[in-house]
């Protein structure tokens, strides 16, 4: 018996002796883009016989117990990653090995064929949206964003998501700070291919600017990838009534830790717009005009890169892009001028209008990015510099048919630079003890300077029109810094932020008047996000979240400036210097199925509101911007689909919104209430192993924007892509907007001003596109020296 206890004793102390020559390590598996990969069998094996001494399979938590200051051979494997053999040593105290993963790929010569990804996906509080098969059959990114599912884009460039409010956006993580005619010309200019995928933040965190009311889009471009020297060539051409056709190529070189690139295109874009309108104006007349806009283009799209890793820690990259376009616009406007009271024409002009104007725009961005630890870690720096500069010379001629008199003649010369510098630095903390703390500041400075000069040629003579002649300048000075943190537990994600800005806001209009205006203030934007795991139904895991949040939207410079700009001689576009900000508090709740977004329900109480509004002035419009009051506007969001992964993939969601306005508009007490419906969907069936078709397109139904009311419209479109060549090149067939249904009809009835209409541009387009794919193989890897287990080998 003694013995017995003896030698229990003994083999105890030995297992604790043995024990406590062990210690606990973890292993963190990391793919291509830095994100955690679980679910895959780890083995620890001795170097020696390569006997396996520890086999887990790697979970929230798991750990192994191996023996310390000792070597192993290390062995991986899971579905969807290559299988990885490498070698780990110990050390004295408790260790996390990290590994970084290559997704599993399928080689056919110089095309590389990753899984499926799905076209939309719920990261954490953004939608990203895959682009790629929208892009085969667009001609630039601003029809790329006219697709995207779930955002609505106005004939103006206006992106709407959740509300009225136009969401702001980003190329590339930072804010475009142009008016929406600008920034849609910049859209247009970028090529389609050019976008890697669009990211939706129906209400951003804490991290993004808090001028984001109407959510933000960022338009994430392409950047090179590491597969030694690859590239591609594509040629388009599209038919509607006039023709767009563009040519380009890119190319990437990658070198250990030198990754270039460099990409060009060539546009020559063609388009039209036809707008009608009947309007009652105050002095008991009927003005109905029919403008058609000619809008040919030229443009040539460049962008040079490159990325360098100092190390596995250290990285930097630095990126320009150069988009120089020569557009021009002719604009035949006939207006016809009718008394209510007796139906007869009154009054009967022509007003004939040239445009030639290049613009630039050049950014420049600069990169640096330090992994801090193997838990996620990091520290990112960027500094943006934004050149964006505008020249239109503009000629007008007005005839006067009915009553006859001369015509006048008028010409004009505008100088419009924008120069915005970004700095932004951003650290993310993983803690150890599952904390993500996120922490950052960010100072943006834009500068704009407008000069107009006017000449007006009457039988008078040749005058300055001191009413158009124009002088501005603006500055805007932004800072801020923000804070937020993140914590899960029992299935619950808790991420309270907030942030601070400062404004400093001068502008000061010389000519024809002075107009100085300053704006400065402090804000505090406070944030929540929550989310929580439901249960799992039909394998799905079902999971739900909450967002809080309040922002603001700034004026921006083109409605802050009281330069009258002409569209003919009844109509102006002028800016307000007394324009206020407005501010929206947010409140949402999220039902998701596998980060697919299933079911949205938000509030938005938006104060102060400013909107583009019209007023009339002897007869005149005058298109401006103004603070009108209150807008309480409920949203509900549904959509349903087929996971990707198959033959047939489909997509399709139903957004509602309920508005109620309350104000004043043109000093008198109003209200506007309207439910609106915006419909949309995305198709794809894979035909054959090298045929892939598509359908997708939208439907709005009582639509509004800036109180017009818009009648039923909508889109559809279709493309065939076809694989040839082994899968190097591709032929993409399409047609855009099949039914000719994209035509925006409108009503407005307001204290003042009471119009109808028809607006519509060359949507109908039927293209084709070719792209061929080139490439040169990395050098293979050298063999390794230790010996491995037969299925490596």
């Amino acid at each position: 018996m003694k013995s017995r206890l003896l030698t229990s004793c003994i083999l105890v102390l030995l297992s604790n002796a043995i024990y406590a020559q062990n210690i606990e390590a973890k292993v963190v598996i990391k793919n291509e883009q830095q994100e955690a990969i679980t679910n895959a069998t780890v083995q620890f094996l001795r170097t020696a016989d390569s006997a396996i001494v520890a086999v887990r399979t790697l979970k929230n938590n798991v750990s192994f117990s191996i023996k310390k200051n000792t070597t192993y051979f290390l062995r991986i494997s899971a579905v969807n990653i290559n299988n990885i053999f490498t070698q780990v040593s110990s050390g004295d105290n408790d260790t996390t090995f990290t590994v970084n993963a290559q997704t599993k790929t399928k080689d056919m010569g110089a095309v590389v064929v990753n899984a499926v990804k799905p076209i939309i996906k719920q990261d954490d509080d953004k939608t990203v949206v895959d682009v790629e098969p929208i892009a085969v059959s667009s001609t630039n990114a601003f029809e790329v964003l006219e697709k995207t599912p779930g955002a609505i884009v106005d004939q103006d460039g206006n992106v709407y998501l959740n509300s009225t409010t136009p969401a702001t956006v980003f190329i590339n993580g930072r804010e475009i700070k142009l008016s929406a005619s600008d920034l849609s010309s910049l859209l247009k200019s970028l090529p389609a291919n050019s976008i890697s995928k669009v990211e939706i933040l129906r209400t951003p965190s804490a991290k993004y600017d808090a001028a984001s009311s109407g959510g933000i889009v960022n338009i994430v471009l392409k950047k090179g990838v590491k597969l030694g020297t690859n590239g591609s060539f594509d040629v388009s051409h599209f038919q509607g009534k006039v023709a767009t056709q563009s040519i380009g190529f890119n190319i990437n070189k990658s070198a250990d830790k030198l990754n270039l690139r460099a990409a060009y295109s060539f546009t020559n874009r063609n388009n039209y717009d036809v707008l009608t309108s009947s309007r009652i104006s105050n002095s008991n007349t009927i003005f109905n005009q029919d403008a058609y806009t000619k809008l040919p283009g030229i443009n040539n799209y460049a962008n040079v890169g490159v990325d360098y890793n100092f190390n596995k820690k250290w990285s930097a990259g630095y990126d320009v892009r150069l988009s120089a376009n020569n557009n021009h616009s002719r604009v035949n406007n006939d207006i016809d001028i009718k008394s209510i009271s007796t139906n007869t024409t009154i009054g009967k002009n022509v007003s004939i209008v040239q445009n030639n104007g290049p613009s630039i725009y050049l950014g420049n961005n600069f990169t640096t990015k330090l992994k801090i630890d193997s838990l996620g870690s990091e520290w990112t720096n960027n500094i943006d510099y934004t050149y964006f500069k505008t020249t239109n010379n503009q000629v007008y001629q007005n005839l006067y048919i009915q009553p006859s008199k001369n015509t006048m003649f008028g010409n004009g010369d505008v100088n419009n630079t924008k120069n915005i510098i970004t700095y932004r630095t951003d650290l993310v903390l993983k803690l150890k003890n599952k904390y993500t703390v996120e922490l950052g500041t960010k100072a943006n400075v834009s500068f704009s300077k407008n000069n107009a000069a006017y000449f007006a040629d009457t039988s008078m003579g040749k005058y300055v029109d001191r009413f158009q002649t124009n002088r501005f300048k603006y500055k805007e000075t932004i800072a801020a810094s923000y804070f937020q943190v993140a914590k899960t537990f029992k299935g619950l994600t808790v991420k309270p932020g907030l942030r601070l800005e400062y404004t400093n806001i001068n502008g000061n209009q010389l000519i024809p008047s002075d107009t100085t205006f300053k704006i400065n203030r402090t804000d505090l934007f406070p944030f929540l996000f929550l989310r929580h795991k439901i249960a799992k139904v039909f394998g799905f895991k079902l999971s739900a979240s909450a967002i809080y949040k309040r922002s603001i939207t700034r004026p921006f410079y083109e409605a802050l400036n009281p330069f009258p700009r002409y569209a003919d001689q009844y109509t102006f576009d002028v800016g307000n210097p007394s324009l206020q900000p407005q501010f929206t508090t947010n409140y949402e709740v999220n039902i998701m199925a596998d980060d697919f977004p299933l079911l949205t329900a938000g509030f938005n109480n938006v104060k102060n509101i400013f909107s583009n509004i019209t007023y009339v002035k002897n007869d005149t419009l005058f298109r401006t911007y103004d603070n009108l009051g209150t807008n309480k506007e409920a949203y509900l969001r549904l959509v349903a689909g087929i996971p990707p992964g198959k033959k047939y993939f489909f997509y399709a969601g139903a957004q509602a919104n309920f508005i109620n306005y309350n104000g004043l508009y043109d000093n008198a007490p109003f209200t506007f209430k309207r439910t609106s419906w915006n419909l949309f969907m995305f198709q794809s069936f894979k035909a054959t192993p090298t045929l892939n078709l598509s359908l997708n397109g939208f439907m709005r139904i009582n639509a509004v924007a800036n109180f017009f009311e818009l009648k039923n419209f909508g889109s559809l479109n279709f493309s065939a892509n076809k694989s040839l060549l082994n899968k190097k090149m591709n032929i993409v067939l399409s047609v855009n907007d099949m039914f000719r249904t994209n035509r925006n009809a409108f009503t407005v009835d307001q204290t003042n001003f009471t119009a109808t209409g028809l607006r519509y541009t060359d949507t109908r387009r039927v293209g084709i596109a070719v792209k061929y794919n080139f490439g040169i193989k990395p050098k293979a890897e050298p063999k390794q020296t230790i010996q491995v287990p037969n299925e490596f080998n």
